[in-house]
């Protein structure tokens, strides 16, 4: 070695200089020796037994390392020193992902370990990095207890703006809790964790946590175990009955500490309502009917009936928001926990809902400035409630115009047996809506009372498109014809093309002619003109009659829906006429 260079390079120095060279000649064992060397001479040189550490980490020893690294941290001065390193480790185990430097730390001895976390916790300036470096610690040594953490976390200002803070409490360190002194502290944590996983369950862009509801179910756990709650409410699972639930928590009414039915009826209500939107899709909830000459429903629980999709977790929603509103008590305190929600998804159209399954027409109705597909339903419905036909009507025929481009199916719940009220989660489709408007106005027109050959007309008309739902009605009409003997109804022709309704009338007039006439011919605007039928009449008119229902059996094939469309549309003032 020339003697300028010795005048300038220490003895550690100098050694270390021979080993990188060594290294970087990829001749491994002399920079070992070398190093070796340098740390047997000089055991307290900090910058010799770090270098050895790096030597060690960049040739990939992952062993090596750790046993480098692990006897520079036993000196209690060396650790400020190490910090970059240190918090270089906490990142790599934060990020989950298998390195270098999360294998090191796998080899480092837990008092080690424990050493480099803390010190990571203790020197992190921002909020967020402290806690989630504090959950990395208490994941690691649980025995630390996590109420420090928690309280850090459900303080922090920035909880209800910035939603890492949430996730971090509710998602990562709730689990780790196994019991807190205080169950006001554990009750605050439960509105986070409601208030989390709700506004989680509707956020339609994140889906990383699998099964929020049985975590949600786990905080309730873990107040209810503290304040002694029945297991069965508390852990409420996937397979569980909904009805057994409810009675259950229908058993706490009566109790003076309100906290388990609040909690327990809360976490239930949103879960049923949750999935409730989750299947309604584009169906809206409406008054439907009920005939109490059909067999009653044995899917019926209560005075009110609810069909259609979603139906049975709506109701599940809606008893449970009456009993969280039973009693003064339970509803001041709901309300308390719904102010600290930050996203209430049940006042999205559920207002709305549970005003119209309760009867509250005047809450459910759409204000006036509403004039949407959805509005005009509801009106109509409501209307047919409250037996005001006209408007009904005129809510009708203002939906016409905005039916939906989707035809759809018919609806086979519209009527159900019995004589107790029966709501439905109609779809937005066309034939569905249409189907139910003609349902309502075949009731309309029934309950004038009227026996004019007009209404009798216009009920067949309307019962073509839901046929044969309305099938007791149509025999009704049709024993009537034979019984006064004369049909007069000059839309006929126009608008009944049903092939079991013109070989029924067809029927009357081949058996029954002798005592029915049936005023049907194209045209005939006045029962003062020729009537077909045999009474009276010559070969002529019968060959007129088969003729006339010759041309309305080759339009079966037209589209019954968008003719019902056009009468309802045209025919405004006939349907009008008979209110």
């Amino acid at each position: 070695m020339p003697a300028t260079v010795n005048d300038f390079v220490t003895d550690g120095d100098y050694l270390i200089i021979r080993a990188k060279l060594a290294q970087s000649e990829n001749n491994i064992y002399s920079a070992k020796a070398w190093m070796l060397t340098a740390k047997t001479l000089f055991p307290t040189n900090f910058k010799i037994q770090f270098e050895a550490y790096l030597m060690e980490k960049q040739s990939g020893n992952v062993q090596e390392a750790a046993e480098c690294f692990s006897s520079l941290l036993m000196s209690r001065q060396n650790v400020s020193k190490l910090l970059p390193e240190i918090l270089s480790i906490a990142n790599a185990l934060k990020s989950n992902e298998p390195s270098f430097l999360s294998q090191m730390f796998d080899n480092i001895c837990p008092d080690m370990q424990l050493t480099i976390l803390k010190t990571s916790v203790e020197n992190s300036d921002d909020t967020m990095e402290h806690c989630r470096l504090l959950v990395l610690l208490l994941k690691k040594f649980p025995q630390l207890g996590v109420d420090s953490l928690v309280k850090t976390l459900i303080n922090a200002d920035k909880f209800f703006y910035d939603n890492r803070y949430a996730r971090l409490l509710v998602v990562e360190t709730l689990p780790l809790l196994s019991s807190l002194e205080s169950p006001r502290l554990l009750q605050r944590l439960m509105v986070k964790a409601i208030d989390f996983y709700n506004s989680y369950m509707y956020d339609e862009t994140e889906n990383d946590i699998t099964d929020p509801w049985q975590r949600l179910y786990g905080v309730l756990d873990l107040l209810g175990r503290q304040l002694g709650w029945d297991t069965y409410l508390v852990n409420y699972s996937n397979s569980l009955n909904k009805e057994t639930y409810f009675q259950k928590l229908l058993s706490l009414r009566g109790h003076e500490d309100c906290r388990e039915l609040l909690y327990c009826g809360v976490t239930f209500f949103l879960r049923s309502l949750y999935e409730q939107k989750s299947l309604k899709g584009n169906h809206i909830l409406v008054e439907a009917l009920s005939d109490p000459d059909q067999p009653p429903s044995k899917r019926r629980k209560g005075d009110i009936e609810v069909t259609g999709i979603s139906a049975h977790q709506f109701q599940a929603a809606a008893n449970a928001y009456e009993l969280l509103n039973s009693n003064e008590l339970i509803a001041r305190e709901f309300m308390k926990l719904v102010s600290q929600l930050q996203v209430k998804p049940w006042t999205e159209g559920f207002t709305d809902e549970i005003a119209l399954y309760r009867g509250r027409y005047e809450d459910a109705t759409p204000p006036a400035t509403l004039n949407n597909l959805s509005a005009n339903i509801i009106r109509v419905s409501i209307n047919f409630a409250q037996k005001k036909y006209s408007l009904c009507i005129e809510a009708i025929l203002a939906a016409l115009p905005q039916l939906p481009a989707v035809e759809g199916i018919l609806e086979t719940d519209l009527i159900v047996g019995g004589k107790h009220r029966h709501l439905h989660f109609l779809p937005l489709t066309k034939v569905a809506i249409m189907h139910y408007f003609c349902t309502l106005l075949i009731r309309i027109l029934l309950s004038t009372g009227s026996n004019a050959d007009l209404t009798y007309g216009h009920i067949l008309v309307l019962m073509q498109l839901g046929w044969p739902q309305e099938e007791a009605i149509f025999i009704q009409i049709l024993d009537i014809i034979k019984q006064k003997g004369v049909f007069h109804y000059h839309l006929f022709s126009t608008y009944i093309i049903h092939i079991d309704f013109l070989e029924e009338l067809s029927f009357i007039w081949n058996e029954q002619g002798k005592n029915v006439a049936l005023d049907i011919l194209p045209n005939s605007q006045h029962l003062g003109q020729r009537r077909i039928g045999t009474r009276g009449a010559d070969k002529g008119v019968k060959e007129d009659f088969k003729q006339a229902m010759k041309a309305q059996v080759a339009r079966c094939n037209e589209s019954i829906l968008n003719l019902i469309i056009q009468f309802i549309t045209t025919e405004r003032s006939y349907l009008l006429q008979v209110l």
